[in-house]
């Protein structure tokens, strides 16, 4: 799968595992950089999806189709997926948006 980033600071961050350990506690930095080994190595996210790799979830709330994939407890992997409703099996470019306390609407971000 194709991973853009919401923005520069997100992509340089994101980089490295040295560099999310700096900013995340160092379970969550694994988790997360789990996650995005995953999200790479997917053909699509239909991939994600069937494995339930990070108990992935379509997020509401939000005109663009957005999901989640969790770090620890409410804690997540923020990500707009490029497509319709109908076509988020198919998806094969995401981007991340960052990582959020997200308890149902409302957003605590740790990482945008």
């Amino acid at each position: 799968m194709q991973i853009f980033y919401a923005n520069k600071e997100l992509e340089q961050c994101f980089s490295d595992q040295r560099s999310i350990r700096q900013i995340l506690p160092a379970d969550w930095g694994r988790t997360l950089w789990k996650h995005l080994l995953h999200l790479k190595a997917a053909d699509c996210f239909g991939d994600i999806l069937d494995l339930h790799l990070g108990r992935p979830e379509i997020l509401k709330g939000y005109k663009q189709p957005n999901g989640s994939l969790r770090i620890a407890g409410n804690v997540r992997l923020i990500i707009r997926l490029e497509a319709t409703h109908f076509s988020i099996r198919d998806c094969t470019e995401i981007e991340v948006k960052g990582v959020c306390d997200y308890h149902g609407g409302k957003d605590n971000w740790y990482i945008r």
